[in-house]
């Protein structure tokens, strides 16, 4: 939705005063357009303000994969640590970077509807060594096949699966009536 507060205002600007010939009126609808563009963002906006996205497994088993990376990386950010996100294109298996007292680890975020794989755990352990970090973690909303236990444990990359993320889930928040 941010998109809208850079795209509507130009438009209807340029729009309208292309139409009116006049910069007056073109102001006018970058005016419009700004305001066309609360109005689209503000049922987004009170949904949010109700119950932040994360409380329950339903919202986090619901994420799309970018918006998972975002979930762990404000819980490493809460505990401390300074994550940054690899680019989408040729981040090597590696989702976040995380940094805490001079220790690098590269992680990769897996949000799927099953049993996650030896393939999240080989392009993690790969993907760490490229990018300078000594240690490497797959973080999942679902548990890992024995593969994939097997290969994490064979190069020390640690698994936080469904039930270790438990324990990130903070509870729902209930308010005195």
């Amino acid at each position: 939705m941010k998109s809208a507060f850079i795209v509507l205002p130009p438009y209807f600007g340029l729009l309208v005063g292309f139409f009116e010939h006049s910069v007056a009126w073109g102001m006018a609808g970058v005016a419009g357009g700004l305001l066309f563009a609360v109005v689209l963002s503000g049922p987004a906006n009170r949904r949010s303000l109700r119950r932040p996205r994360g409380d329950t497994w339903d919202d986090i088993d619901g994420m799309e994969g970018v918006e998972f990376e975002g979930y762990v990386a404000a819980r490493l950010q809460r505990a401390g640590w300074d994550v940054s996100f690899t680019p989408a294109v040729g981040d090597y298996g590696v989702d976040l970077i995380a940094e805490k007292d001079g220790q690098y680890v590269a992680i990769q975020c897996k949000r799927q509807g099953k049993a996650v794989g030896i393939a999240a755990v080989q392009q993690v352990v790969s993907g760490a060594r490229h990018h300078g970090c000594a240690r490497s973690i797959v973080v999942s909303n679902q548990e890992f096949t024995t593969a994939a236990k097997q290969l994490a444990f064979t190069h020390g990359c640690q698994l936080i699966g469904r039930k270790a993320l438990q324990s990130w889930v903070p509870p729902p928040v209930r308010r005195a009536v």
